[in-house]
């Protein structure tokens, strides 16, 4: 079958709004969840005293714009080159928020981008069983053949499942380095 390329441009404007409003929506939802998850796990004996722990506002922005982000690239990018791309903007929208509210200076390390990027293709590809078949049918996209593989979308459930997922890697590592951080000013200067 002959490649229709203006069908899939007018195809792909149609699900530019509704896909960004669906990721700012899924960011929001994920992250929620995902302070629910890590509060239950992490801090289950003092969830009976306390609330649960929300992140911080940096967190939730940068879910936010990375879900909308994702759902404008997911139209035009394979699943891997989308993980790329949000993995390194919600790092950046992170920081740049972190700075404007906290004065926080803005720290940015490639190594840990891609190391980040790595590990969260990894968790993608280990639960996410519609990422492999969005890769293919995208893939046929590419080459401007007409896609044989039927249209994959992930269920509400699994799109949030993964984006906790990779929320809940982020705070972790995000927890670790704030303790590296307190445990490193709070050792005597050894000069």
């Amino acid at each position: 079958m002959q490649y229709n390329l203006e069908y899939h441009k007018q195809l792909d404007r149609s699900h530019i709004l509704p896909n960004v409003l669906e990721g700012a929506k899924t960011g929001v939802i994920s992250q929620f969840l995902s302070d629910i998850f890590i509060s239950l796990f992490l801090f289950n004996e003092a969830i009976i005293i306390e609330d649960i722990k929300i992140s911080t506002i940096p967190a939730y922005y940068a879910s936010v714009a990375t879900g909308m982000l994702a759902g404008l690239l997911i139209i035009y990018l394979d699943p891997i080159a989308v993980v790329a791309f949000t993995t390194v903007f919600y790092d950046f929208i992170f920081e740049l928020v972190d700075y404007h509210l906290n004065d926080d200076p803005i720290e940015l390390t490639p190594v840990e981008e891609t190391f980040d990027i790595g590990v969260t293709m990894l968790l993608i590809i280990l639960f996410d069983p519609t990422a492999r078949h969005q890769y293919l049918r995208y893939s046929q996209k590419r080459q401007l053949i007409e896609p044989t593989l039927q249209r994959e979308d992930r269920s509400p459930t699994l799109a949030i499942f993964i984006t906790v997922l990779s929320s809940t890697y982020n705070f972790l590592k995000l927890q670790s380095e704030q303790q590296e951080n307190e445990n490193g000013s709070t050792e005597p200067n050894s000069c």
